[in-house]
């Protein structure tokens, strides 16, 4: 009896490896090269990672470039980890929720429930609505962006500490990184544990993100490229800044295959309950409708209606996207090293996911 189970469990899996192999590709991966190389040529970057999957498979994965000046070591999609910047913001995000499903946190309590010595503002605000960038806290001022001291997340909250609130909570949507780092804090005194022990945990190992680390500027034990910019002149290494204080909001490191396995997460509903996964990808009121924004997500429809979650980020020598598309089951990530057009790169991005959506072939 078990050798006949055994059997039929072989033959059903070999028949569904079969069928996947047979089922005609249609898309062309001579098109998406070309249109992923157009880019790379134009831009003049120093490096870059591009991944793909369709259906759980990672369909693409390509590196293009180097992660060092001298152009000794080139890219690696499955090991080089770039800055990710505020595409940090969906790890915070999806480490909120898991949080909230094992009953650690709750979206909805006020931030002094957890971080009670923050100054008292005119209105309260929960972490829902720092997740939602409803709950007025501002964002960087052009002199806070780059940052050279060694800062713990809670020593970067004296940045913005005594600012007063821009509105009532709930009211509008303003982008605010500092919220995020607020959230990281609230976190952390919540679980009573490092912010980024709490996102390994939850997260990271769960997801086997195994190449997802914090940037604490020590680069001498990891796979991590360097930090680009370019001008007229060239390109040369970008400046040294220190952005661990702002590890919720955009101070992860990460690999473009990576940061498609956290995409697949949501797609396949992996590591959230739906209850959670549903409240993280609604979109938040505010006075007068909603926003485009979830908790860590941007969360909207594309020009044929089609619902997709994304995510953009950019900092010093740092551009990436993910771009998520639940019912086609496509995930598409980016990361670069060097500054570029980000318009052009979520232009790109989304022609790429139109063009393997629509089931264009080469024939």
């Amino acid at each position: 009896m078990k050798r006949l189970l055994f059997t039929l469990l072989f033959c059903y899996f070999f028949s569904q490896v079969s069928i996947a192999q047979e089922t005609p590709q249609k898309w062309s991966r001579a098109t998406v090269i070309q249109q992923i190389e157009d880019f790379y040529e134009s831009e003049q970057v120093m490096g870059m990672a591009i991944s793909i999957s369709v259906d759980s498979v990672l369909v693409l994965s390509e590196g293009y470039g180097y992660v060092d000046i001298n152009k000794t070591q080139k890219v690696n999609p499955s090991t080089t980890m770039f800055r990710i910047a505020s595409l940090s913001k969906p790890i915070t995000g999806t480490c909120l929720g898991v949080l909230v499903d094992q009953n650690r946190i709750a979206f909805d309590e006020s931030l002094y429930k957890y971080v009670s010595d923050f100054p008292k503002k005119k209105y309260d605000f929960t972490l829902r609505q720092l997740a939602a960038h409803t709950s007025g806290i501002r964002h960087y001022k052009w002199f806070e962006k780059e940052n050279k001291k060694d800062l713990s997340i809670e020593e970067g909250l004296k940045k913005f500490r005594r600012s007063k609130l821009k509105f009532k909570p709930g009211s509008q949507y303003s982008y605010s990184s500092y919220a995020y780092n607020l959230l990281g804090f609230a976190i952390e005194k919540a679980v009573n544990e490092d912010f980024f022990s709490v996102v390994k945990n939850s997260v990271l190992e769960p997801l086997a993100m195994t190449n997802t680390i914090a940037d604490d500027g020590d680069y001498t034990k990891e796979e991590v490229s360097g930090f680009f910019k370019k001008n007229k002149k060239g390109i040369k290494e970008e400046k040294d800044v220190n952005i661990y204080f702002k590890l919720p909001s955009g101070g992860f490191l990460s690999t473009s295959e990576d940061l498609v396995r956290l995409g697949n997460s949501y797609i396949y509903s992996s590591l959230l309950s739906a209850e959670t996964q549903a409240a993280i990808l609604e979109q938040q009121p505010v006075d007068g409708g909603k926003t485009t924004y979830g908790l860590g997500w941007g969360v909207s429809k594309d020009k044929k209606g089609r619902t997709f979650y994304s995510h953009s980020g950019g900092g010093v020598g740092a551009v990436s996207r993910i771009l998520v598309y639940p019912e086609e089951k496509l995930c598409i990530t980016m990361v670069v090293n060097t500054n570029c057009d980000y318009f052009k790169q979520i232009r790109m991005i989304q022609q790429i996911a139109d063009h393997i959506m629509e089931g264009h072939s080469d024939n």
